[in-house]
């Protein structure tokens, strides 16, 4: 069985992605004070890991 290398870089994003935003709910719930800071800086380290994920995706795509 083989998997798509492009299906495989996509898979790991969104693995990365979901995985950043459960460490970013468990901070804002662990420090309630906090968590709306939190949250902004989760978004944008989402963002940072969703662009780096597409660039990876992008750069295997061309081969």
């Amino acid at each position: 069985m083989t998997i798509d290398p492009v299906t495989s870089e996509i898979a790991w994003g969104a693995l990365g992605l979901g995985v950043t935003a459960l460490v970013f709910k468990g901070a804002a719930w662990s420090y309630p004070q906090g968590g709306e800071t939190i949250w902004w800086v989760g978004a944008v380290t989402m963002a940072a890991v969703a662009a780096l994920a597409a660039r990876d995706a992008w750069r295997v795509r061309r081969g």
